[in-house]
């Protein structure tokens, strides 16, 4: 559905730093003078320019089946953004092909934007001036449907995203999650088998959160068996909704495989987080060679122990026990089995909360 082969991308910045400059003018006075010396000052600004080539991607191959979620994880500044906009024909590769619908992106753009819906984060698609019913009517007509035809499927969507009351009021005035939803219709309003989601999920509430992933999974893909493609850091959504997970750093793909085959080199491995009232000695766990590493910290009142371990099993009564029969005190604890964190920290050595300084 969508091919993606050797794609390459790199932009030039030049960059303009403002420096404040000093100068102190000294000059001396003849010796008759009664006073030796002058002194001038002057302040102004000093610009410099440099020019800086960033590498966004480089040498990016992967293909995305026909009717499957396949998402896109990596820090921000990893390269998704680019990715996706060249996926969507809003800028071409430097070097390489991409094919979405066996259409060519760079020769044949239009039926690739015909197959194609774009879900961006921050509701920059939409006119806020404009009604919902208006937005998309609007870009039905873009997509040549006609004025009957655009209002008919406008209608059917707002219905579906439950916007009914919303429809006639300014986008504007609307909740985030209400601007989501229009943006998803607008997106939909054409029909297309093939949906862009970019950050869509972003300062959505749980509530409508969960509501996302449902319509994702449910919807759009059992249902409707449209192709998607998640472009986010949300590794919680990533790895509940993907049938296969590209890992992107720094422009490059570190990995692709399923979710759980992703996790599988390191799902022996969990932290047991534990929170007490006293201070928890790592030595009575120094035996214990399932136990790979202790981090302690104290926040307030409250002391919050992690201890990394390998094989589960029975290993965490073993070391709760140990710790109540020192007479500690245990408010709470929990075991963390592997996360996409834990594998993209693996593979590049980073957080995917950490940033590139490519803006995506």
């Amino acid at each position: 559905m969508i091919q993606i082969e050797e794609v390459y991308k790199k932009y030039l910045s030049k960059r303009r730093r403002l420096r404040l400059f000093q100068r102190d003018f000294s000059k001396e006075n003849n010796e008759n003078s009664s006073t030796k010396t002058t002194i001038h000052y002057k302040k102004g600004l000093f610009i410099k320019r440099k020019t800086k080539i960033t590498h966004a991607l480089n040498g990016v191959n992967f293909r995305v089946k026909e009717g499957e979620i396949f998402g896109l994880l990596g820090p921000n500044g990893a390269g998704k953004t680019t990715l996706t906009k060249i996926i969507s024909t809003l800028i071409l590769p430097d070097k390489g092909s991409v094919k979405v619908n066996s259409f060519d992106t760079k020769n044949e753009p239009t039926p690739v934007r015909e197959s194609i819906g774009l879900v961006t984060g921050g509701e920059r698609s939409l006119y806020w001036k404009l009604t919902p019913i208006e937005n998309l009517t609007f870009f039905g007509r873009l997509y040549r449907l006609s004025k009957k035809e655009a209002y008919n499927r406008a209608i059917q969507l707002i219905e579906r995203f439950d916007l009914t009351e919303k429809k006639d009021e300014l986008v504007q005035n609307l909740s985030t999650g209400q601007k989501m939803k229009v943006a998803f219709c607008r997106a939909l309003i054409h029909n297309p088998p093939i949906l862009l989601v970019d950050e869509a999920e972003r300062g959505l509430d749980p509530r409508a959160s969960k509501e996302f992933r449902a319509f994702i999974k449910e919807e759009l893909q059992q249902k409707q068996g449209k192709t998607i493609v998640l472009c986010t850091h949300n590794m919680e959504i990533l790895d509940e909704l993907c049938d296969r997970i590209a890992l992107i750093n720094q422009g490059s793909i570190v990995a692709l495989d399923t979710p759980e085959h992703l996790k599988i080199g390191i799902r022996k491995k969990h932290i047991l987080t534990i929170q007490s009232q006293a201070a928890i000695p790592t030595n009575l766990f120094a035996d214990l060679q399932q136990v790979k590493k202790i981090q302690s910290k104290q926040e307030e009142e409250f002391h919050f122990t992690e201890i990394e371990i390998t094989n589960g099993g029975n290993l965490p009564n073993t070391i709760l026990s140990r710790i109540y029969d020192e007479e500690i005190t245990v408010n709470e604890f929990h075991l963390k089995s592997a996360t996409l964190e834990d594998v993209f920290l693996k593979l590049t050595g980073r957080k995917i909360t950490e940033e590139d300084e490519l803006d995506d």
